[in-house]
Order: C-alpha cells, then structure tokens, then sequence
C-alpha cells in the first residue's frame, strides 16, 4: 500500500502546495506557469530519482509533439523560482547523459 502524497512539501524555505498549485519561497508566492509547476510537482514527489527528458515529457505534457529544449527551459524557470543555481545546484541537479533530480535537503512533511 502506498501512502498518499502530503498536500504540502517543505524544505528550507521552500513550501510547495500541491492542492493549491503553489511555490512559496521565504514565503513569497513564485508566479509558475501550469507546466512548470506540474514538473517540479513531479520531481519533488520523488526527490532523489532521476527522471530522463521522455519520463517527465510523458507525464507532463502526454503524447504531444514539444519542441525541443522544452524540459531544459523549463528547468531553468524552475532553478529561478526556487532561487537554485546550476553551479553548484542545490535543489534541481542535472545528471549528465539522463535527465533530472530534485532533492531535498532536511525533507519536511507538512
């Protein structure tokens, strides 16, 4: 049996709603379009996996034809809105050769 996913994600001064569609960080909303918000949706409900391009394609987008450099534009408004950096990432890695990770530090469940 696997346990449902927590309506909120916290790490640091990150809060991510899930039911409210909503990132928060330091407390101030950080305006995400629907996609974006639904890849780091997908991401932070299994931090530590690696999801490649076609995994979060697939889950995010169905099976539409998506320009290419889609998930990578997406990662970088991701990294803006959590106040990441991709030297050195803290939050969302890019793991050379498949795809993309996000961990959370001190994993808090609200």
């Amino acid at each position: 049996m696997t346990c449902p996913d927590p309506p909120v994600l916290a790490f640091d001064d990150i809060t991510l709603d899930l039911r409210g569609r909503r990132l928060l960080r330091a407390g101030e909303e950080q305006p995400l379009d629907p996609r974006s918000f639904a890849v780091l949706s997908l991401l932070a409900r299994s931090p530590g996996r690696v999801f490649s391009p076609e995994e979060i394609l697939d889950e995010v987008w169905g099976h539409r034809r998506v320009p290419p450099g889609a998930v990578g534009q997406i990662v970088g408004v991701l990294r803006a809105a959590l106040g990441d950096d991709a030297h050195p990432p803290r939050y969302l890695h890019a793991v050379h050769g498949y795809g993309y990770r996000l961990d959370r530090p001190e994993d808090q469940r609200v």
